[in-house]
């Protein structure tokens, strides 16, 4: 099973790659190749009703979203980490400040969250992964303070408190050390989530897209649904992308673990 997920994961970004490195961006509309089928001449999987590479929208349209999943749950982790923080040093005002706000995050739906910051900042350009960041820290935050908390009890850090060890030194070197495998955890746990949030932003029509690499994902099944008697692997491929990323990712996150 294994060995299957690393041929699956490598094939698959194999040919991202070499779509990426080969062919151009589809952002151009050619409506002479409109629509037209799997093997067509200079066209293997044929195009979409504006005359768009089928083949270059997926690897353009997957590639975006790794470039986009990826830094954006760093940053959610990386947040969630320094809030964390916050609550160690200084319990008492975490506790009047955090608490409700947590609370109130991890009631709401996230995506509900995520629309809500879209809404408010339609042109900002780092809108999606501020949404991506509220509508995911809450529960990474719940995770590090808990696993926070179990290091405080650690004697080794009670002895280092007890030589006089300033608050850095204590993240430096034992908090840092010791949330290292939970920091790989988080990261892998969440992508396929991540990835799943900005293939519906993609639908919904919000610009996922990073520089000019074309539609994104979502976007793609959007634009061709209506279409799909007429070019049905418009629809299918990038539906097929969103999968494997999910299933490739959630494969690293099962690797992390063992």
């Amino acid at each position: 099973m294994a060995t299957v997920s690393i041929l699956v994961r490598f094939f698959f970004f194999g040919l991202i790659l070499i779509g990426v490195i080969v062919l151009s961006a589809p952002v151009n509309v050619d409506l002479t190749n409109n629509n037209l089928p799997i093997f067509s001449p200079g066209f293997l999987v044929g195009t979409d009703r504006l005359g768009r590479d089928n083949f270059a929208l997926f690897c353009y349209g997957s590639l975006s979203t790794i470039v986009l999943v990826v830094p954006a749950r760093i940053l959610t982790i990386f947040v969630s980490f320094i809030l964390s923080a916050f609550s160690l040093f200084f319990p008492k005002r975490s506790e009047w400040i955090l608490s409700g706000v947590v609370s109130v995050s991890l009631a709401i739906p996230s995506l509900l969250s995520a629309l809500v910051v879209m809404s408010l900042l339609p042109n900002h350009p780092f809108a999606i992964f501020i949404a991506i960041l509220v509508s995911d820290w809450a529960l990474s935050y719940e995770t590090l303070t808990a696993k926070i908390r179990e290091i405080k009890q650690s004697p080794y850090l009670s002895a280092s408190l007890c030589m006089g060890a300033k608050p850095y030194q204590l993240i430096l070197l034992h908090y840092l050390p010791a949330l290292r495998d939970m920091f790989g955890f988080l990261f892998f746990s969440g992508l396929p989530a991540v990835v799943m949030t900005t293939a519906l932003f993609s639908y919904l029509g919000i610009q996922t897209s990073l520089g000019d690499t074309g539609p994104g994902l979502g976007e793609q099944i959007s634009f061709s649904k209506d279409y799909f008697d007429q070019s049905p692997v418009s629809v299918l491929l990038p539906i097929v992308a969103i999968l494997t990323l999910v299933y490739s990712l959630g494969s690293n996150q099962k690797k992390n673990e063992t």
